[in-house]
């Protein structure tokens, strides 16, 4: 326990005062600055408050008044179906009448005349009626004696119109309509506006109408926008703004509608002044709404009526559609009584806080300075070379933990002094080894992709011909004899410049999603029945529920491959074992196999043997192609390096570790979700029929460099019935596409001489015919990632191909194609 004592030390009075100076200037800082911020800040959050609550309302009147026109709209629709409702029950009733006359032998004008007498006394909804005009004009049926059986030409409208002849002749041309014009109550000698519904007959030369008094609808709309104003005075009663800011409502006629002072609620406002502008303050409210801008006023209070000598602020919107004034009203001193007291209450609880940091830095002052000028002795000491020296300070809190740790440092600083530099130095010659063999094999690969893709123009060439040939000479003695070898040496070519794209990471991929120990017991399996017995296989699974994203066939053929090379490192037997686990790399664990490990969940996949194991040179140059030590003369010596290529294409490292008791490949994949959702592929066709249905009489536009490899494809599309064009560059193939507007399709090569490769023309011709059919061909190409699903938008079909495969792949384009990183297509192997 420590015992506080003088701040005699140097370094005691120095942080006591360090810590009172940083103190003191906080609080300054907080005085100084944050409370006047904190009031401000106060203030306008008081003051936002009466704009939000405005806007609130306002958004409530609104919805309010568009209630009210739904309403309106509503009705008129209601009353335009009552009105041909009476017009239908009408038309009925006479043709009744007229039916019945008829079967009686009863004279038509009789019986109309009877029915007209009791049309004119039926009524509905409110006192409306229905009433019959004849083509002339003359009222035939009407309540109104003043106008019943009456011609009614001279009743006219005030622009000289008569009434009822205008709402015949349009109901005569219109055959029925909807029409507004002033006429009278029976009984009352006023016009008001009227809304009728009219139907010509002219089988019975008349027209039969029911209408409506507008003022009615304008009654019942009345109703509703007077619930509206009680609505909102429940609302705004409960609405306070500050401590006692309310808001109030009026209209456009000065006529308050709603306050919370009695004294001037539904009270007309037009002559109240503003004592501070001494204008009347409905003016004053009116100019600043939907201004965004705030009156100032002097009001009096809800509980002070009468007494105007508060300061306040009003915001002021204008509802149009009501023409109401909505305004928030909010007192001065109100707004500022907050932000004081807030600020009141931070300035004590600062002068509180600073004076109890005073007192804790003067006991922690004393706690943390004698114990560090104690560390401070032994750290001279061990300056001056002394590293037996030691601090002596035990205790359980930070301090003694300082003290330990410092001990410590100082001990094993005195023993891994002399084995550092000698760590860093191997560790750094590692890291620029690997470095190196990464920088070569990029290289290689380079350079194999480009051998690549010029072995497989010759072998487009060479395969083609000898296809043609062995095709078109079919009963040439012998001859097939003689083809038939070099077209099996010309596929074995293009399997061999497949594993080189292998190799330098440009072969096409099929990715999914697969569990990895389900995959590698699978493949377990199936080398059981190809291994020799004198093999003593087995597999150790530590990755459950892990998942990798690999091309499956690609996966499978380089654990083959690498269980193959085991096999021939063991003539005389031993030990084969695959195992799999978890491996999780961060930036502390600097893991380098082939290169340095990027961050993250892989899963390690191992396989080792009992054989004699790699060479010195055999381990430095595994991975470059077609380097082997077999004997066998059909060894490319590609197949470490397609594992090598397949890898790194995955995203994934390799490591060899090796010794004259056997050796061990690891491979480091990354780990994937699992996902259920596979790519669809296009269903193959039957037979060769249904192809070559689809593409004789085609006109497709053959784009290369290469003349010997256009005359091949042009061969092979003849065979199939395809008319064929030529073009040797990007911009004569673009000239053809301008002029020929019968054009089917094109197949280019990917790589063109010049700034526009195959993609290019590819994507002009789509953007003119979307319906061509368009195939890209190519034996490698550095600019396409196989991984990226945006690299290429089209077909995509690796040279060399013979017919065959030629018009599979263009079938697949017909039926919509698949962009070369969803599936392999038209390799030939």
């Amino acid at each position: 326990m420590y015992r506080l004592t003088p701040l005699n030390s140097r370094l005691s009075r120095q942080f006591f005062l360090l810590l009172l100076s940083i103190l003191l200037a906080t609080f300054v800082f907080i005085y100084l600055y944050s409370v006047p911020l904190i009031k401000q800040t106060v203030f306008e959050i008081e003051r936002n408050a009466s704009r939000t609550a405005l806007n609130n309302v306002f958004e409530l009147a609104n919805r309010m008044y568009a209630n009210v026109e739904d309403y309106r709209n509503q009705t008129l629709k209601s009353q335009q179906q009552q009105l041909k409702v009476a017009v239908s029950i009408t038309e009925s009733y006479l043709s009744a009448v007229l039916q019945a006359a008829e079967q009686q032998a009863q004279p038509r004008e009789l019986a109309l005349a009877s029915a007209y007498e009791l049309i004119r006394h039926f009524n509905y909804r409110n006192q409306d009626y229905i009433w019959i005009a004849d083509h002339q004009g003359k009222l035939r049926s009407h309540p109104d004696p003043r106008f019943h059986g009456k011609n009614m030409h001279e009743l006219v409208d005030e622009t000289g119109h008569s009434i009822v002849t205008h709402l015949v002749q349009s109901a005569i041309r219109d055959g029925e309509g909807f029409y507004e014009y002033q006429w009278q109550r029976p009984t009352e000698a006023q016009a008001l506006d009227k809304y009728s519904y009219v139907k010509n007959y002219p089988e019975w030369g008349l027209v039969i109408g029911a209408g409506v008094f507008l003022d009615d609808l304008e009654k019942e709309i009345q109703q509703r926008k007077e619930r509206a104003i009680s609505e909102l005075r429940k609302a705004l009663q409960e609405i306070k703004v500050a401590k006692t800011g309310y808001l109030f409502i009026f209209d456009a006629h000065n006529q308050m509608l709603i306050h919370p002072n009695a004294n001037i609620d539904q009270t007309d406002i037009a002559e109240l002044i503003n004592p501070l502008s001494q204008n009347k303050i409905v003016a004053d409210l009116k100019r600043v709404a939907d201004t965004g801008s705030e009156l100032h006023y002097l009001w009096d209070k809800p509980n002070e009526p009468g007494n105007y000598v508060y300061e306040k602020l009003s915001l002021v919107r204008h509802l149009q559609g009501f023409d109401w004034y909505i305004c928030s009203s909010v007192y001065l001193d109100e707004l500022s009584s907050s932000s004081e007291k807030l600020s009141s209450r931070i300035l004590s609880l600062a002068i509180i806080t600073l004076l109890a940091a005073l007192g804790l830095a003067y006991f922690f002052v004393n706690r943390i300075t004698q114990p560090l000028e104690q560390l401070a002795q032994t750290a001279r000491r061990v300056s001056s070379g002394d590293l037996s020296a030691k601090s002596g300070i035990q205790s359980a809190d930070e301090v003694g933990v300082l003290a330990e740790s410092f001990d410590g440092m100082v001990e094993r600083l005195k023993n891994n002094i002399n084995t550092l530099d000698t760590q860093v130095k191997q560790r750094t010659e590692e890291l620029l080894a690997t470095n190196a063999r990464a920088q070569r094999m990029s290289a290689v690969g380079q350079l194999a992709g480009g051998l690549a893709h010029d072995f497989n123009n010759l072998l487009s060439i060479i395969l083609g011909n000898l296809l043609l040939a062995r095709d078109r000479y079919l009963g040439a003695e012998d001859l097939e004899e003689l083809l038939n070898p070099a077209i099996r040496a010309s596929k074995r070519g293009a399997e061999i410049t497949h594993r080189l794209l292998s190799f330098a990471r440009r072969q096409s991929l099929q990715t999914e999603t697969i569990a990895i120990e389900q995959r590698i017991r699978e493949t377990v399996e199936l080398l059981r029945g190809s291994l020799p017995e004198s093999i003593r296989l087995t597999y150790q699974a530590n990755s459950p529920q892990t998942y990798i994203r690999v091309d499956l066939s690609l996966l499978e053929n380089a654990l083959v491959n690498l269980a193959l090379n085991a096999r021939d490192a063991m003539p005389q037997g031993g030990n084969l074992h695959f195992s799999t686990a978890i491996l999780r790399v961060t930036p502390a664990t600097l893991l380098a196999l082939d290169e340095p490990v990027k961050s993250g969940d892989y899963v390690v996949i191992a396989i080792s043997d009992t054989g004699s194991g790699f060479s010195e040179d055999a381990y430095q140059r595994a991975y470059e192609p077609f380097y082997t030590t077999k004997q066998n003369p059909t060894n490319s010596g590609l197949g470490l390096s397609m594992v090598y290529g397949f890898v790194k294409q995955s995203q994934g490292y390799i490591h060899i570790q090796s010794s004259p008791q056997g050796s061990e490949i690891r491979l480091l994949l990354p780990t994937a979700s699992p996902e259920t959702s596979t790519p669809s592929l296009p269903q193959v066709p039957i037979n060769s029929a249904e192809i070559r249905q689809q593409l004789v009489g085609q006109l497709l536009l053959v784009v290369d460099d290469n003349a010997d490899v256009r005359a091949v494809i042009r061969s092979q599309l003849l065979g199939l019935g395809v008319h064929v064009l030529e073009a040797a560059d990007a911009e004569e193939a673009l000239q053809l596409i301008q002029t020929l507007p019968n054009l089917d399709g094109l197949i280019s090569d990917l790589m063109l001489p010049g700034h526009r490769d195959g993609k290019y023309i590819a994507t002009q011709l789509y953007q003119r015919r979307p319906q061509s059919l368009i195939l890209l061909i190519s034996g490698y190409s550095p600019e396409i990632d196989p991984e990226d699903p945006q690299s290429l938008d089209f077909p995509l079909l690796r040279k060399p191909f013979d017919q065959e495969t030629l018009a599979l792949a263009l079938w697949r384009a017909a039926k919509g194609g698949e962009a070369h990183e969803n599936r392999k297509t038209g390799v030939c192997d």
